[in-house]
């Protein structure tokens, strides 16, 4: 009995949702708890309940592709102290913030955005995003260039930990993550064992 409503309702949603409508999978993130694993977390701070079910946040295409690129979205509410003070949020909400986290408790910040006027814009974050993303692929270009010449300086090691940093970002950024590999093969890298 419950199926047929529970259709019903998925049917109306989906015919009152324009077709383009992305939506965007925000975790909430309760205070005490664990933090995700992925390479990079984008926290946004709404500021209120209000503000979070009507923010475009909700339904942007281009934050929607990044949870795709193992870039976790988490939501933190504005009364989670502890967490406002990890990202060193103190000035007025909406917010959001980008963590580099690989393996730490919070990473080193690489992207801020506040919203103007009580207003957090998914552009604004989409922006902060982009720009996040084409800078990290710039140093992962740039790496990939240098390991070549730590290689013809005698320098395997400094090459192969060069390899391995860029592989490790595998997921987000997969056309380097193979190069680095094919490398590391090519350098008898054993890297099935960092799996």
């Amino acid at each position: 009995m419950r199926v047929l409503p529970l259709a019903v309702v998925s049917l109306l949603l989906s015919a009152a949702a324009p077709s383009d409508v992305a939506f965007v999978p925000w975790k909430i993130h309760h205070a005490g708890e664990a933090l995700p694993s992925s390479p990079l977390v984008l926290y946004w701070v709404p500021a209120s309940g209000d503000d979070f079910r009507h923010s475009d946040l909700l339904t942007s295409h281009a934050l929607a592709s990044y949870a795709a690129q193992c870039v976790a979205l988490e939501v933190v509410t504005s009364d989670d102290a502890a967490m406002l003070a990890r990202l060193a949020i103190d000035g007025p909400l909406p917010a959001a913030v980008l963590v580099d986290a690989w393996g730490v408790v919070v990473g080193r910040v690489v992207g801020r955005v506040a919203g103007s006027r009580g207003v957090l814009r998914a552009s604004d974050v989409e922006k902060m995003m982009h720009d996040a993303m084409r800078a990290r692929e710039e140093s992962l270009n740039a790496d990939l260039d240098d390991a070549p010449k730590k290689i013809s300086a005698g320098d395997r090691d400094h090459a192969v930990a060069i390899y391995r940093r860029v592989w490790m970002q595998r997921c987000v950024f997969p056309r380097h993550g193979r190069e680095a590999e094919r490398a590391m093969k090519k350098l008898g890298v054993d890297v099935v064992a960092d799996k």
